[in-house]
């Protein structure tokens, strides 16, 4: 009778601590939903370390050749000129590993063409996504049961597979033979028989554990892999009707290949782990004894290799639609956004209504309708540098995320090239000036390729690291070379002199400023025409400088404008 009531009471302490599980895991599960549809709107709210970024890059470097445009990808120096790591920061929304690898490489290889109807049928899935609210939650619920890799990108994981080899279970089954001839031998001569099985469990536990400590580094990729395909089944069984069909059925597809992959995969994904509960233990031993976990390892290990291609397709499916889902994020957080008018060939007008830099709070917007090149003159800090980074952005997002924070966009393909922020090389000893023309240098080659798409490029103060005579001269001769057909320079300078040089190749625009209570203000504003008000020495005498520099300075420079000469006198 007490021996009834203890069972009892354990089982109704062992049932309480499930239901109450499992009402906590759905009550976490609502919260989270429910933040996720209040952050519709919202930009996110993080920061990515130099190691996260590098991991997040592992697909756009393991997959560049394959899903790039040979020299079209965006390349080093126009990513960082840009900031391009904050953009993505700006619109990551994803809720996967998967996705935000995808998002990642997305922006590194903007299309230079849409024969396949790629950019079309993105666009369709972005607007389904946008205006179907509990899909795309449902969605975004089974893509955060995926997850995150962890330290390592999946890529990663693959790698290390690769350098663990196929393994057969030859010497498995071998020990499997060794137990169950001992068993034998024991029912026929327990003499005998003892010590064997003795000495066959010895052996199966100590060889167990050696190859468990291979195998276990890289049950983390089993597990990945595994919530990939679940997250696969998930989003299949999702009811997204007719838009989103072309989607579900590749993701099909790929998920077809792997029939046999979750087949008892649970005792592998549990080899790092154990509860400590009685019935584990027991199970530990017979794993010990018998490998079984080791041999369905192998197994997968093999599925694993055989795969490699569609497991990497599977990840490209499923981060796809995660990618997706925080593009629709990011458009529905501008002020406002648009779709971009695309063209191919060189002779279309590119034009930027209302555009605006992404990453700036309160922007001021501006527009331009463009054949051709054109140079931009203004005092510093007056908006030059600013207004490069968003036609580039914005350049770049039309191409890869179908969005352009502007009110209108229409323009090319192009192959998109910067200089702009660049620093001395101290790891190998550069200066700023080797640094800087070899930037240019790989602008002048890609103008120079037998390509048919039309080259865009914007340069910030071309070759501020020399002279004046030598950087007005090589300045004049290289601009005039990215003044060509099939290709729009967009340059900043502080030069004025290169818009007369010029004028016959470039259009001239400026930003200007209004000095008022000894102060600088300034419009953010493109106007057309060259620069023709100065603020570097009244910046001088607002800092504090003395009023004799200011005297002296502001007479030097009457002086050259109104002769062409320098006097210190």
């Amino acid at each position: 009778m007490e021996i009834t009531i203890l069972f009892l009471i354990f089982a109704a302490v062992f049932l309480y601590v499930m239901i109450r599980g499992a009402v906590e895991e759905k009550r976490r599960r609502k919260k989270y939903r429910s933040q996720l549809k209040e952050l519709y709107g919202s930009f996110p709210d993080r920061t990515y370390s130099v190691e996260e970024l590098d991991r997040i890059s592992r697909y756009y470097w393991h997959t560049r050749d394959e899903k790039c445009s040979i020299g079209n990808d965006i390349d080093e120096i126009t990513w960082n000129d840009l900031s391009m790591d904050n953009i993505f920061a700006r619109m990551n929304f994803t809720q996967s590993s998967s996705g935000e690898e995808y998002l990642y490489a997305m922006l590194r290889c903007p299309a230079v063409d849409d024969r396949d109807g790629r950019q079309e049928k993105m666009e369709a899935h972005i607007r389904y996504m946008m205006e179907n609210e509990k899909e795309r939650l449902d969605t975004m619920m089974s893509l955060k049961d995926l997850g995150h890799t962890g330290k390592y990108a999946l890529f990663d994981y693959l790698d290390y597979l690769d350098e663990l080899g196929v393994r057969g279970n030859g010497m498995h089954y071998g020990c499997i033979l060794l137990l169950l001839v001992s068993v034998a031998v024991l029912f026929v001569r327990t003499s005998l028989g003892v010590p064997m099985l003795i000495a066959a469990a010895c052996f199966n536990i100590v060889t167990y554990m050696k190859e468990k400590g291979i195998a276990a580094p890289y049950v983390t990729t089993f597990s990945y892999i595994t919530r990939m395909l679940r997250c696969a089944d998930d989003i299949i069984k999702h009811d997204y009707g007719s838009e989103m069909g072309d989607y579900v059925s590749t993701l099909r597809s790929e998920r077809g290949s792997f029939k046999d992959f979750e087949k008892n995969s649970g005792m592998v994904l549990k080899m790092n782990a154990s509860t400590g509960n009685i019935d584990e233990l027991l199970f530990d031993y017979i794993k010990m004894l018998t490998h079984i976990d080791l041999i369905r390892f192998n197994k997968m290990l093999s599925i694993v290799h055989q795969n490699r291609r569609e497991i990497i397709g599977l990840a490209g499916d499923i981060g796809y639609i995660d990618a997706v889902i925080s593009i629709g994020y990011f458009r529905a957080a501008l002020p406002y956004y648009t779709t971009p008018f695309l063209q191919t060939g060189c002779d279309s007008r590119f034009v930027i209504s209302e555009g605006f830099h992404p990453c700036i709070d309160e922007p001021v917007a501006n527009s331009f309708s463009q054949r051709r090149g054109m140079i931009i003159t203004g005092s510093n800090a007056s908006g030059k540098s600013t207004f490069l980074k968003m036609t580039a952005i914005n350049a770049i997002l039309a191409q890869t995320i179908h969005t352009c924070a502007a009110k209108m966009y229409k323009g090319n393909y192009y192959r998109i090239y910067s200089s702009m922020s660049l620093r001395d090389n101290l790891d190998s000893g550069e200066s700023y000036y080797i640094v800087e023309i070899k930037a240019l240098k790989r602008i002048m080659d890609a103008a120079c390729a037998k390509d048919d798409t039309p080259l865009l490029c914007f340069v910030d103060e071309v070759l501020r690291g020399t002279n004046t005579v030598e950087r007005i001269a090589a300045s004049t001769q290289i601009l005039e070379r990215l003044s060509q057909q099939g290709i729009r320079c967009f340059a900043a300078t502080h030069d004025i002199e290169l818009t007369h040089l010029l004028e016959r190749h470039y259009d001239n625009y400026h930003f200007e400023e209004e000095v008022k209570n000894d102060d600088v203000l300034f419009s953010y504003r493109l106007l057309e025409g060259r620069a023709h008000t100065r603020n570097a020495i009244k910046l001088l005498e607002i800092i504090g400088f003395s009023k004799e520099i200011i005297r002296r300075a502001d007479d030097m420079a009457r002086a050259f404008l109104a002769e062409g000469e320098w006097s210190a006198d």
